[in-house]
This record gives structure tokens, sequence and C-alpha cells, in this order.
């Protein structure tokens, strides 16, 4: 089902395009008035046809007059438009989408991809992505270093595939390790924009704000901030959040274990080397975070792309 605002602005587009049709039927019945005449004889000719068949000995014969009929009729009424600089198009309403006349559905009952549109634009705008992110969107030209521009290519690739494997469950989680500025985020966010097309629920947090969220809910006796409940999560920044005691460390923990429990895609961004996250978060996220049947890991390198 649609959200109801959604489903208004069809309302509206599609009560629009046929309140215009409405008034160019109008306008060409009365400069026209005969063709008003063949519309209702056409309506006419419609109506009798099915009472026909139901009497008639010869049905093939009943349809095949109407068939004639109703040719002649069109035929006249397109030579009446014509004449006028005008087609049967005309008086038929301008919808925005022609798939699903402005409903947001397709005739087999599915969501027309326009709606998936503006469901994906709502996610986009509610997940914290970047409107800059994006596969297409992936930038050779600001490269100075060839094998930088090879590895990082090769890296988009993957992650590419990775948001590709998302729509048919796949749910191993993926670390983007590397240092500042060299496009972890914006694969990060490629990733989730490219999930997001594909129809997947993704949510966005910082590893600060995710921390902070917790930390306030600790302190408001409150639940803290939902962990499983989006298809995809994506971490960024792993490494800059203040190391509460009694918060941080129990918060990342439960995001990456309730998540692999869950079957839920992850995806998490640090700065951080291998030894540092060892360092900074034991071998309880460590080892979920380094074992092979859980997460992929790909580490970016070369120069901050910024600079």
């Amino acid at each position: 089902m649609l959200p109801q605002d959604i489903k208004k602005q069809y309302d509206t587009s599609r009560a629009r395009a046929e309140a215009e049709a409405a008034q160019r039927k109008h306008a060409a019945y009365t400069a026209m008035p005969k063709l008003r005449q063949i519309d209702e004889e056409i309506r006419q000719v419609s109506f009798n046809r099915g009472l026909e068949l139901i009497k008639a000995e010869n049905r093939d014969q009943v349809r095949r007059d109407t068939a004639e009929k109703l040719a002649a009729l069109y035929a006249e009424r397109a030579r009446m438009l014509s004449e006028r600089g005008m087609s049967m198009d005309d008086l038929l309403p301008r919808y925005a989408c022609e798939k699903c006349s402005d409903t947001g559905y397709l005739e087999n009952g599915e969501l027309c991809p326009c709606a998936r549109l503006k469901l994906a634009g709502r996610k986009y705008s509610s997940s914290g992505i970047s409107e800059n992110a994006g596969f297409d969107r992936f930038n050779e030209n600001i490269f100075k270093d060839p094998e930088q521009l090879r590895r990082t290519r090769r890296a988009a690739e993957i992650c590419a595939q990775y948001a590709e494997n998302l729509e048919i469950g796949g749910a191993k989680g993926l670390l983007l390790m590397g240092e500042t500025g060299l496009g972890k985020t914006f694969l990060m966010d490629s990733i989730g924009r490219e999930a997001i097309r594909r129809g997947c629920s993704v949510k966005k947090y910082t590893a600060y704000n995710l921390v902070d969220a917790a930390l306030r809910a600790v302190r408001q006796h409150e639940a803290g901030p939902e962990l499983t409940g989006a298809e995809l999560l994506l971490l960024d920044d792993l490494g800059t959040e203040p190391m509460i005691p009694g918060v941080t460390i129990e918060t990342l923990f439960a995001a990456i274990n309730e998540r692999q429990f869950a079957g839920k895609a992850t995806v998490i961004a640090t700065n951080l080397t291998k030894n540092e996250l060892f360092t900074q978060y034991g071998e309880r996220i460590f080892s979920r975070l380094f074992a092979s049947r859980e997460y992929a890991a790909i580490t970016l390198r070369g120069k901050d792309l910024r600079m």
C-alpha cells in the first residue's frame, strides 16, 4: 500500500488530468456538435452489440456488422478531428505516467516504477545518504595516481556487486578501511543508494551518532536505537565515537552481533587499521569484523582525494 500522502498526490494528478481532458472534449463538442453525436452513436452501437449477441443465432455476423459500424464511426470521428488539427489523443487524459494512469499501480497490481521512485526518494531523504553518491557518479578525474584509480575502481565494482546481491538475500557484512579522504563514505553511500533503488530499507548512522543515541536512551531510561529494522545498516566513521564505559563497546557489539544473528547486511567504514581496531574494541568485535564468513574487508590506499 502506498502512504496516504503519496496516494493523495496520485489522486490529485489523476483528477487534474481527467478534468483537463473533460474541458478539451467539451470545447471540441462545442466546436463540432456532430462529434458528440458520433461519440453517442459509438456508445450505443457498443451497448447494442451485447444485447444482439444474446439474441442472435449467428453471432459471428453480429460481430462483423458491429465492427463495420464502429470502424466507419471511428473513421468519421478521426476525419473531423484531423480537419481541426486534432487527434483522439487530444480528448484523452494526459496522465503524468502512462503506465499506471496516475494510480501508482500497474494492471497486475504491482507498484508502478514511478511509485517506486517516489518511495525511493523518500527513503533517500530519510536515510542520511549523500545526494552526491552513486556508482554512476564515480569521478575518475579526481585521481592523480593511475594505480590508486585502478584499486578504487575495483573497490567500487565490488561494492556495486554487493549492493546487487542485497536484493537476493546477500546479508554478509562489508568493512571499508583506509585513511581519510580515500572514498570510503562515497562507496558506502553509493551502496545505500543502489540498495534503496532496488527496494531495500536503509538506515545510516555515524558511529558517533549511534553511540550518542544509545547514551541518551540510557539517561532517559528509554529503548536504544533500532538496530535490526532496516535491511541494510550503514555505519560510518567507526573510531571517531567517544569511548563511554558501559555504552560504546556494548552498543557497537549489539549492532554488529544482532544484525548478524538476524541475517541483516551491515556496511562499516573506518579510518582505523586492523591492529587499531583490535586495540580499541577488543576480541569480541574484532573477531566478528574479520570472520571471513561474516564480513568482507576492502582496504583503500593512496592519497587524500580532497587535497
